[in-house]
């Protein structure tokens, strides 16, 4: 059999590869990855750690590749030029790090007909913003949110300056406002999400505040009680996550997401879930401390660029040493552990199998799907079929009982 080599770089993420690739290793051809699954950003990075940029296809497998490669690499070039903002060119890239830094997503059911805004609100579609609503197209003047607001597909955010005044009209969405007796389930909790929002937006900007960690403990416990309490909360909560890939959006959908298979592994005890809820909401609190440009960039990390980022873990441990008798000390777990893998090959430590506390292997499944699931400047999100298909074939990073578990959550919800 012969083997061909391929650089890594013909290898698209979060795309099928219809043919087998292996490694070479000690002069023979070790298969790496079957045929018909998905390559993720993952295990490109495990091919970059362990410095491979070339694998190999087998003659058998040639005619595939090639399929292949005229289909995602040619192609997705062309597209690119066409659909996806050049965020090789510099001005792009400004405007892009402009919009996501500046701007505030906001969930457009909140805008109430009838009612009522003094602030900017603007529809985001790339690099460009379209001002749908506020005091800028009325000479200062408030105005009155139309009946159409909702037709609009375009991502809605407001200036990150204008918040105050979005969190002072969001308390204005009361019963007696709406003139009807009780809110709308679907609209109780998606202020319920904007206001946790809100609160995950202060904690990354101050974290070593202990009162926004205590914002933080107040936003878990409400969860937590509306989960236990009421049966169809969680399915709820899972109709208006939102998956664009803010790191307050991603913040709250892992905390939700973990609260829910912590109760389906076993976890009954309000406390236990607590502890759970308010680690998963916190486990990316390093990232506050990391270049926003980094973390936020629209295209693959360098190798420089990636440890960074995987530096965030213990930064964010060290963020919270102050103010340590706040949190509780099993939710250090699932800031600490979530990038471990049971197969060791994990970060930042590598700890393997049984050393990974339940809450460290609960957040890193629900950590990956998530950003499966998400959208990315440079990439369109899974969707949760693909994405679950795409995991399960890390079954040696992930605990499988949990991965069970994850997935019967999911089809229940759906």
């Amino acid at each position: 059999m012969k083997y061909f080599p391929v650089a890594t770089d013909n290898l698209r993420v979060d795309t099928i590869l219809n043919f087998k690739i292996y490694i070479r290793a000690n002069n023979k051809f070790v298969l790496f990855r079957k045929g018909n699954h998905p390559f993720s950003e993952e295990t490109l990075h495990r091919l970059q750690e362990n410095k491979v940029h070339t694998v190999h296809v087998s003659e058998d497998d040639i005619e595939n590749f090639e399929k292949y490669y005229y289909e995602n690499v040619n192609k997705s070039n062309i597209k690119a030029e066409i659909f996806v903002p050049p965020f090789d060119q510099q001005e792009n890239r400004e405007k892009y790090y402009s919009l996501h830094l500046n701007y505030f997503p906001i969930e457009r059911e909140t805008l109430i007909p009838g009612f009522i805004v003094d602030f900017n609100v603007y529809g985001k579609n790339d690099l460009e913003l379209d001002h749908i609503l506020g005091p800028d197209r009325e000479e200062g003047r408030p105005e009155t949110i139309p009946e159409d607001i909702h037709e609009s597909k375009k991502l809605i955010v407001i200036k990150n300056a204008e918040i105050p005044l979005y969190r002072k009209y969001l308390t204005q969405l009361t019963p007696e406002r709406l003139n009807t007796k009780d809110i709308s389930t679907e609209l109780y909790y998606t202020l319920f999400r904007e206001n946790s929002k809100l609160v995950v937006k202060e904690i990354f900007e101050d974290p070593r505040s202990g009162d926004n960690i205590q914002k933080a403990t107040n936003v878990v416990e409400i969860l937590v009680d509306n989960i236990l309490n009421q049966e169809n909360t969680f399915y709820n909560l899972m109709k208006i996550m939102s998956h664009d890939y803010y790191t307050y959006n991603h913040s709250l959908n892992v905390c939700s997401l973990s609260i829910g298979l912590g109760i389906l592994r076993g976890l009954k005890r309000k406390p236990d879930l607590l502890e759970l809820g308010l680690g998963a909401l916190l486990h990316d609190i390093g990232n506050s401390m990391i270049d926003p440009c980094i973390i936020n960039k629209p295209g693959k990390l360098t190798d420089e660029e990636y440890r960074i980022v995987q530096g965030h873990v213990k930064e964010g441990i060290n963020l919270l040493e102050g103010i340590r008798n706040q949190i509780p000390q099993n939710s250090f777990f699932a800031i600490l552990q979530h990038h471990e893998k049971l197969s060791g090959l994990g970060y930042p430590y590598k700890l393997k199998d049984e050393r990974i506390h339940l809450f460290g292997r609960i957040t890193g499944i629900v950590n990956f799907y998530d950003a499966l699931v998400s959208d990315r400047p440079y990439k369109k999100a899974l969707e949760p079929f693909d994405a679950l298909k795409l995991m399960s074939d890390y079954q040696e990073d992930y605990d499988q009982c949990l991965m069970k578990d994850f997935v019967v959550m999911l089809g229940d919800q759906s």
